[in-house]
């Protein structure tokens, strides 16, 4: 009997644990790390997400992002006669007066991580280095990034260079939404065709080995030896410097679901153990779920101010949020309208959809009203209505005050008989 006890404890004991390691955080062997989902932001799962790291060639992504906003593809670029000469590490060894296009850089800065690429395309679009760090600083601080300073376009080690992980994480979902920077950073390979200074041409690989890997890679996770080579994988940007260790930021889609993973000063390999297991954490336990679609019927409104008339109301957007598999049921929707007084325009916000879990407020939508609605009073009732109004509200307060003046009234008698009885007691 008390064997068959402690068979069944141990049997219970294995089921809560594997129910913990489901809903446990993985476990992360870089210094620094962070999931978010890439459509809200929301952070999935983190470690030491908002600790101070040197980011190495992870820099590049604001760099290749400013880049692209303050130019074009197309743009014809010349090499300054100082760059090949001052840059250390990583290059495509550029030449005093190669002439090239912002694109070839673009993707030299992003695949095989170009410090003189960076350092060229930093001089051409902000005039100066400082110029263009000014520019990566201050969309740093417009992009929420509030622990980054940037000193240098390419990440080569300054201690007054640093971010976070979750900085890069948000700079990095603003920069997903940019088709150039999703097209480059999730290219295997490309090609720079002969210039005035190189007569061959040059060929480069993704170092992003969730991207392009060949077989001799091969991480643990979940105790498998498996290719770095993630399904799914969108991009982003490996780093390497002494003092910043190995990182990566990558993001991943499956299912209509996207995320980004950050892992900062990393051993050899285990930025890409880390960012598996950050993403199999996500995607086995959060869902994408759309709450509510664009022009969806939601009621009908009564108008009580004079109109006596109902008004359609439909929603503005859709609604998509990432949230646990098994908390979608859960979710609650409460209708919040505003004051309504016709006429009205089309698409007149007269309230909103608001969606929560747990009391925590997930997000909301506008109601609309999806055609114009004309008020049903004439000038001259209108004016009835207004004075009507103004005669009841004047009724109110008339009662209010008569209703104070017999109070008051009641209050005097009552402490006049107080009076009375006490003078008689001392009598």
């Amino acid at each position: 009997m008390i064997k068959k006890i402690l068979i069944c404890f141990m049997m219970l004991s294995i089921v809560l644990l594997n129910i913990n390691e489901v809903n446990a955080q993985p476990s992360i062997l870089s210094q620094s790390s962070v999931l978010i989902d890439a459509n809200t932001g929301t952070i999935l799962a983190e470690k030491d997400a908002n600790k101070k790291m040197y980011p190495a060639s992870l820099t590049k992504i604001m760099t290749a992002l400013i880049a692209i906003e303050k130019g074009s593809l197309s743009d014809v670029i010349t090499v300054d006669d100082d760059t090949p000469y001052e840059i250390a590490g990583s290059h495509i060894a550029l030449e005093p007066g190669e002439v090239l296009t912002a694109k070839d850089l673009l993707y030299a800065i992003m695949l095989p991580s170009a410090n003189d690429a960076a350092s060229v395309i930093a001089k051409h679009y902000g005039g100066s280095t400082e110029g263009f760090v000014k520019m990566m600083n201050d969309k740093a601080k417009e992009l929420g990034a509030l622990n980054t300073n940037f000193v240098n376009a390419h990440g080569l080690h300054n201690e007054n260079h640093y971010t976070t992980s979750y900085d890069l994480a948000i700079i990095t979902k603003y920069a997903m939404q940019n088709e150039t920077f999703r097209s480059i950073v999730s290219a295997q390979k490309y090609e720079i065709q002969p210039t005035n200074k190189k007569p061959e041409i040059r060929y480069f690989t993704n170092l992003n080995k969730m991207l392009y890997c060949g077989a001799s890679s091969q991480i643990n996770v979940n105790g498998k030896w498996i290719s770095p080579v993630y399904e799914g994988i969108t991009g982003v940007k490996t780093g390497y410097t002494p003092e910043a260790g190995n990182s990566l930021v990558a993001s991943a889609k499956k299912n209509g679901t996207e995320l980004i993973a950050v892992t900062l000063n990393g051993v050899s390999l285990e930025m890409y153990q880390d960012a598996h297991n950050l993403f199999n954490y996500g995607f086995n336990e959060y869902q994408s779920a759309a709450l509510i679609y664009k022009n969806t019927f939601v009621q009908n409104l009564e108008i009580k101010n004079g109109d006596n008339k109902e008004v359609s109301v439909i929603t503005e957007s859709d609604f998509i949020t990432l949230t646990q598999k098994e908390s979608i049921a859960n979710i609650k929707s409460n209708i919040i309208l505003n004051d309504i007084t016709l006429p009205l325009e089309k698409n007149a916000v007269v309230g909103k959809i608001e969606f929560s879990l747990d009391e925590k407020v997930l997000g909301s939508v506008n109601l609309i009203t999806p055609t114009p609605v004309k008020s049903t009073l004439t000038e001259g009732s209108k004016s009835k209505f207004r004075i009507l109004t103004l005669l009841k509200s004047i009724a109110v307060l008339a009662l209010i005050l008569i209703a104070i003046r017999i109070y008051n009234n009641l209050r005097i008698k009552l402490n006049r008989k107080r009076r009375r009885k006490k003078f008689r007691a001392d009598v």
